[in-house]
């Protein structure tokens, strides 16, 4: 064994594994903006980790065979350093604030070109990642396998904490870049840390190493030299297409899309092959046949994995007993941890001790040996990604795509367990086809179950609920039939029916867009208000296709020409294609055009100037969005308007933080000087920006609003006479700017809406309570309406008042009664607000007096003057 201090370097090697998988998730967050998808970003980045892990493990192999322990591990600190260099330097070359993104972003229309100059960029520190293992193989011990299986637990258990340590710690509390300088840093630690071993290390460890093993006789291997390594890459292969499809799978019954749903899964997948390499020092294969057969079982534990695929509808109606629970956010996610990680368990673990196992297959197990095993498995894994991804996934779907990667499994492991027991090679043999079938002849999952989403709101899922059932499984059904189904690059897309009349389109199992009046009233204002405040639109960009409603809003004003839609998923055209009797048919409107592109590339590309921008994204809570909330992305918008062009974006106010909200108004402030704010009281709201001027032009909404299709339209929510849309206007700009002075920005390298929002759990109350305090909010500025006067006032005062909207009705009736000063209704009505409503009894004495003071014989006034005043003697003298 090597005199070097074993404890110490693997604790290095530990360190190391949860820096790269911290890479890992940044890197992915970087190339997402870049190649315009998240989805083809994973895909890139984890098959560009396999693929450098793969040239690192053969050239590192080759390269330090031979050497000492004490020069191996001054090359593994090296290694160490200039992975620490180029990490370091990466924020300069993938960030939107990089000379180089516009370069990339507009290499090509597809993604494929972007992602293969970025896989060129990303892969020398892969490469150089790759090549640690086999130089501590060499470092540590002059018989490899000994030091392989504790090499590797460790690295993967380092990398197990990476992700946790990414989404849960840092990323929210540093951002991207400052993230990735911390981590590099540790890395030169690292390097130095290794260096530094190496050095003290005594003058024996200089020795040349062990002399190699005699040559095994020929039938204790009765199979060809590369067959160890087939299996390698058939096992790489397999881990990473269970890794890409169970992601899929615990995404729509446990975690859901948020940033750390994706950490925990990841997380425990590694926890999991973690436990089964450090399994190997304890139960090593006794020879090579040994080794095949625990490959062979690992293989066969992965085919029955596949097997339970019918019965995964069970875990969330199970699970929704927890997630009714008002549990804190770290609890939850803890226990979501363990639950995946106990499902994962046995085939993890399984898989993790397999893989090392196969070095004892190996003709002789050198450091330049093990490098090209777990080259082959990198290989086998690039493979099982992308083509899971890009392939098995949009073609097959979920169930398929696990059952066809089981019978993968079960190949391999029949092929290894006849080659481990040739005494039952035959029955082996004969069994498999069998097995194999039985796939066949598995029932699918619920898919009323499995799209329901319950851990999204698992309120709706109680028995005492409203909308409850006897069990959670009911409650599911009673939400509709699934009516379309559709596994994609980027997530699970469905519709779901009740009737003809009522769908809704789901994805990953959160509804994002509905035929009912809530989601109808907001995907109906998206098209219609923007329209209606510019002057003279032309050419409209819709971000986000949904149900095409809103699309097919925008298409009843006659005056718009062009409306091009940005849609990042192809299944949703087949989505607006069903609501097409909701949307007015309008993917088949000639005057649409749509780009499936990602919103962010698509703007980086476009040349296209705009009248109207409207962005319609889904909740901040899921993974990605965020990029369409930034100041960056604003900037982007902000170039693609033509002069006196309007922006409409929709935001949330359920399921935010406290600070989320007034980051949102000052984040897209940063790009629009003018913004109003207004306020859906289902718990959306749209900030409509503008350089300059943004005003409200009464008779060109009236004007607009005239337009027979435009005021049926609106008719469908309930919108009666059509002006009552403007009641909805809750703050002008400088309201909206005083609002969100102070608050944070939201930007791409600290986009943080996105690890706020998913710590909040949707409570109803919550969203009511939040909803009357920026109702509440003032004192507000007069709306910058056109013209301004005390007849349009008025109007919009009675409009707000009749929708509870009080300090907007009052802040209007104040500003009409200084246009008419002579109106003793309009100062009744302000008194009325400050006293009845708002309990403001000292304005109110003072509106009351100033009215008098006009009008002297005004008795009403008067009266009310008096029972204020009596009111106030009252409650000081219970006071006493």
């Amino acid at each position: 064994m090597t005199p070097l201090p074993i404890p110490a370097v693997l604790a290095l090697f530990t360190a190391s594994g949860m820096c790269a998988l911290v890479y890992q998730l940044v890197w992915t967050r970087w190339l997402g903006l870049l190649l315009g998808n998240f989805a083809t970003a994973t895909a890139t980045v984890v098959a560009v980790f396999m693929a450098g892990l793969a040239i690192g493990n053969t050239l590192s192999g080759r390269f330090i065979r031979g050497k000492s322990p004490r020069d191996s591990l001054r090359f593994y600190s090296l290694l160490e350093g200039g992975l620490a260099v180029l990490a370091a330097v990466s924020p300069l070359v993938f960030t939107t604030s990089s000379p180089l993104y516009p370069v990339i972003a507009s290499l090509s229309p597809t993604p494929f070109f972007r992602a293969m100059v970025c896989a060129f960029l990303l892969l020398p520190p892969t490469i150089l990642m790759g090549a640690t293992l086999p130089s501590l193989v060499q470092a540590l011990s002059a018989t490899a396998p000994r030091a392989l299986g504790p090499l590797y637990a460790l690295n993967t258990l380092g990398g197990a904490i990476g992700p946790l340590l990414a989404a849960f710690i840092l990323m929210p509390a540093l951002g991207m870049s400052l993230t990735v300088w911390l981590i590099s840093a540790l890395n030169l630690a690292i390097a130095i840390a290794a260096y530094r071993i190496a050095r003290a290390a005594p003058a024996h460890a200089d020795s040349p190493p062990e002399a190699p093993a005699p040559a095994e006789q020929p039938a204790s291997r009765p199979w060809p030299t590369w067959i160890p390594y087939a299996f390698a890459a058939a096992s790489g292969f397999v881990a990473l297409a269970f890794e890409i499809a169970l992601t899929r799978l615990f995404v729509l019954t446990i975690t859901g899309g948020s940033v750390y749903g994706f950490a925990i899964i990841l997380s425990a997948f590694l926890f999991g092959l973690a436990l089964g390499a450090a399994l190997l020092r304890r139960w090593p294969p006794r020879d090579a046949r040994s080794a095949l057969f625990a490959f062979a079982v690992a293989q066969a534990v992965a085919w029955l994995f596949a097997m339970t695929t019918p019965f995964w509808d069970i875990l969330p109606p199970l699970l929704v007993h927890i997630w009714w629970k008002p549990l804190p956010f770290y609890l939850l996610s803890v226990l979501n941890f363990l639950t995946v990680l106990i499902l994962l368990l046995i085939f993890t673990t399984s898989s993790g001790y397999a893989l090392p196992a196969l070095a004892s297959a190996l003709p002789r197990s050198t450091s330049a040996t093990i490098g090209r095993l777990f080259a082959a498995n990198t290989i086998g894994a690039v493979l099982g990604s992308l083509g899971t991804g890009f392939l098995l996934l949009p073609n097959w779907g979920l169930a398929n795509t696990l059952l066809f990667t089981g019978g993968v499994a079960l190949v391999s492991a029949t092929v290894a367990g006849a080659m481990s027991l040739p005494g039952k090679r035959l029955a082996i043999i004969a069994v498999a086809p069998f097995l194999l079938a039985l796939a066949f002849l598995l029932p699918k999952p619920d898919q009323s179950v499995m799209n329901s989403g319950m851990y999204n709101r698992p309120q709706g899922f109680q028995i005492d609920a409203p909308q409850g059932a006897p069990t959670p499984v009911e409650a599911a059904h009673r939400l509709g039939q699934i009516i379309y189904e559709k596994d994609s690059l980027t997530a699970r897309i469905a519709v779901r029916a009740v009737s003809p009349s009522e769908m809704s389109f789901i994805v990953n199992g959160k509804p994002d867009g509905s035929t009912n009046r809530v989601d109808m009233i907001t995907q109906i204002f998206m098209g219609h208000i923007p329209a209606m405040t510019h002057p003279n639109p032309k050419r409209a960009l819709v971000i986000g296709l949904g149900t095409g409603t809103t699309t097919g809003s925008m298409t009843r004003h006659p005056g718009i020409r062009e409306i091009h839609v940005a849609e990042i998923e192809p299944a949703q055209i087949d989505v607006a294609d069903i609501f097409r009797a909701h949307n007015f048919d309008a993917i088949h409107n000639p005057r649409v055009t749509i780009h499936l592109d990602d919103a962010r590339h698509f703007l980086a590309t476009d040349k296209t100037k705009y009248d109207i921008i409207v962005s319609e994204p889904s909740n901040l809570f899921v993974s990605g969005m965020v990029n369409l909330f930034t100041a960056e992305f604003y900037k982007s918008v902000k170039e693609h308007l033509n002069p006196g062009g309007v922006f409409f974006q929709w935001i949330h106010y359920y399921r935010v933080a406290p600070d989320d909200l007034p980051g949102m108004v000052a984040t897209i402030h940063t790009a629009f000087p003018d913004v109003m704010f207004w306020l859906h009281e289902y718990g959306d709201a749209f900030l409509l920006a503008k350089q300059e001027g943004l005003a409200i032009d009464m008779k060109q909404w009236n004007k607009r609003l005239a337009e027979p299709d435009v005021s049926k339209d609106l008719a469908r929510v309930g919108v009666e006479p059509p002006i009552q849309l403007l009641s909805y206007l809750t703050w002008g700009p400088r309201d909206s700017e005083a609002y969100a002075n102070g608050a944070k920005i939201c930007t791409d390298d600290d986009p943080y809406y996105e690890f706020t929002t998913p710590r909040v759990r949707y409570i109803p109350a919550d969203v009511a309570n939040l909803r009357m305090k920026l109702q509440l909010f003032g004192p507000l500025q007069p709306l910058p309406l056109i013209p301004d006067s005390a007849a349009a006032r008025t109007l919009m005062g009675d409009m707000d008042l009749d929708r509870g909207n009080l300090m907007r009705a009052l802040t209007e009736y104040q500003r009409a009664w200084v246009l008419a000063p002579n109106s003793t209704s309009l100062g009744m009505k302000v008194a009325y607000i400050q006293w009845e409503l708002l309990y403001k009894a000292d304005e109110a004495i003072t509106t009351l007096k100033t009215l008098l003071k006009r009008n002297p014989g005004y008795s009403m006034a008067r009266k009310k003057l008096r029972e204020i005043e009596a009111g106030q003697r009252y409650s000081m003298g219970a006071g006493k």
